[in-house]
C-alpha cells in the first residue's frame, strides 16, 4: 500500500507565483500517485506558524497570511504516520513546498524533525520557490545536513515545475 504526505506553506510570504508553482507541483503529483498506484491514499497538509491536516479542495484553493514554522508541517507529518500508516505495511512518500521563508529559529527544529520523517518515508523531498534565485537558510541547511534520504530541489521558473516532479520521481531519486 501507499501513502503520500503533500505539505505546502501558505504562510503570507507564499506570493501569487510561488502558490503557482506549489499548487501545479501538487497537482501532477496527485496525477501521477493516482495513475501509476491503484492503492494510494493522499493526506494534505497546511502550513503557516501552525500546520493542519485539511481536504484536498481546501489545499488547492485556501491561503493564510502570517508567519512561516516549517517544521509544524513536519511535526504533523510525523503524527500522521505513526497514527495511520505502519512502515512495515505502507511505502510513504511525503513532498515539502515552500519559498524557504521560515522563521529562522526553527531551522534546527526542521532539520531534527526532517531527519525523523525520513526514518519513515521510502521518499522524501523538499522543493523551494524561489524565482530571485536565492537560496534560503533552510535549503542551506539541508544541504549541508548531507542527509541522502531528503532529496532537494529549487524551482525558479513555472518551466520547471515538471523538473522538479522528474527529479523526485525518478527512480534513482525517488518514487
Amino acid at each position: 500500500m501507499h501513502g503520500s504526505i503533500a505539505m505546502m506553506d501558505t504562510s503570507g510570504s507564499m506570493g501569487k507565483f510561488e502558490k503557482y508553482i506549489a499548487r501545479s507541483f501538487f497537482f501532477w503529483l496527485v496525477k501521477f500517485l493516482k495513475l501509476h498506484y491503484s492503492h494510494v491514499e493522499i493526506r494534505f497538509v497546511s502550513h503557516h506558524t501552525e500546520a493542519k491536516e485539511v481536504e484536498e479542495e481546501t489545499f488547492f484553493t485556501k491561503g493564510e497570511s502570517g508567519g512561516t514554522i516549517c517544521s509544524s508541517a513536519y511535526r504533523k507529518a510525523i503524527e500522521i504516520i505513526e497514527s495511520d500508516y505502519p512502515v512495515e505495511r505502507y511505502y510513504i512518500y511525503a513532498f515539502h513546498i515552500s519559498d524557504g521563508d521560515n522563521l529562522t529559529s526553527d531551522n534546527e527544529r526542521c532539520l531534527s524533525l526532517i531527519k525523523q520523517l525520513a526514518e519513515y518515508c521510502n521518499t522524501l523531498g523538499y522543493g523551494e520557490v524561489s524565482q530571485y534565485h536565492r537560496q534560503s537558510s533552510l535549503m542551506s541547511m539541508f544541504a549541508k545536513s548531507e542527509q541522502e534520504d531528503i532529496k532537494t530541489f529549487i524551482v525558479r521558473r513555472k518551466t520547471e515545475v515538471l523538473d522538479a516532479l522528474k527529479y523526485f520521481l525518478n527512480k534513482k531519486h525517488g518514487v
